[in-house]
């Protein structure tokens, strides 16, 4: 009797696991998302250096590289300043910048979902990012609404067509780390 009630009790508690996704390598687990690269690209600090040697940008955050979540999405946050006195002046060089960084970060695991851009901004003119990726092709048309804080959602999910075009585009992972562009910003 007690050998059927074990029995029971631990097809119930695999069952309940099974379905939360902690057993059995389910939600969560890497589902082969490559991770840790031993060659190419660049390291996270490298990162944010690179994006702080473009004048008047200021890294507020950087967030992701993550083990995958429970329906096995990675992704990415950039959180930009534009520091005072200085204006986006060319707002699709900087989203393809971010973008292509990103993907060429080596450490943690490759962005499988999206790559989240945030840009705050003292600017009297605003900025919106999300007009800026629409005009370097990285999201679907998007009216533009400068804004003193702007944010763009970079699709990479290969089953959605925006988000299997993104992938595409980017080539394999990690990719090539990209030269710093000039003329991002400008002093007001």
């Amino acid at each position: 009797m007690a050998a059927r009630r074990w029995s029971a009790l631990s097809v119930v508690a695999v069952g309940v696991l099974a379905l939360t996704g902690c057993a059995f390598g389910g939600g969560g687990s890497d589902s082969g998302i490559p991770h840790d690269a031993a060659s190419g690209g660049q390291t996270l600090a490298e990162l944010r250096e690179s994006f702080e040697s473009i004048p008047g940008i200021t890294v507020s955050d950087i967030a992701g590289g993550d083990k995958p979540n429970v329906k096995g999405n990675t992704g990415y946050a950039i959180g930009l300043e534009v520091e005072p006195g200085f204006a986006i002046a060319d707002g699709a060089a900087l989203v393809d910048f971010v973008v292509s960084s990103v993907w060429s970060v080596r450490e943690g695991y490759m962005p499988n979902a999206r790559i989240d851009i945030r840009v705050r901004t003292s600017s009297s003119g605003g900025f919106d990012v999300g007009a800026a990726a629409a005009q370097a092709g990285w999201v679907r048309d998007s009216s533009s609404s400068p804004k003193p804080y702007s944010t763009a959602a970079i699709d990479l999910m290969e089953d959605k067509d925006q988000g299997a075009s993104n992938r595409e585009r980017l080539g394999s992972w990690p990719g090539d780390v990209p030269e710093v562009p000039t003329g991002v910003t400008v002093q007001e």
